[in-house]
């Protein structure tokens, strides 16, 4: 989980060494993505290090919002992860063509596996 004023501290850090020359903007960019995390509320949060405000990804993009509204958005109260589209038309044919034929596969690699077993006499 994330702890919100450790990683606002290193983003500041990070800021401070990326000014100073002691890392390049590769690695900068690098850490800062390493600080992106889910918080109790089952979102991901990261810190903007030019804002310097706080940002939550609601699925789809990222919103600014302040991590003291989690208590309003805890998981118990909510009866679905918002973090979860489960929007079946994102899902390409073949891909669902292809998690039914490995199903098929597999019944059938069991049933000849199981049959290969029986003693016969």
């Amino acid at each position: 989980m994330i702890n919100f004023v450790d990683v606002q501290k290193s983003v500041k850090d990070l800021k401070g060494q990326l000014a100073a020359g002691h890392i390049d903007e590769k690695t900068f960019e690098d850490r800062l993505l390493e600080l992106i995390d889910v918080a109790e509320d089952g979102y991901y949060w990261m810190f903007g290090h030019e804002s310097e405000k706080w940002f939550r990804h609601d699925g789809h993009q990222w919103l600014p919002d302040d991590p003291e509204n989690i208590p309003q958005r805890s998981p118990s109260n909510t009866s679905v992860n918002p973090n979860i589209d489960w929007d079946l038309n994102d899902i390409p044919v073949n891909t669902i063509w292809l998690v039914v034929s490995l199903a098929i596969l597999g019944v059938i690699g069991g049933i000849v596996y199981i049959t290969s077993q029986v003693p016969t006499f």
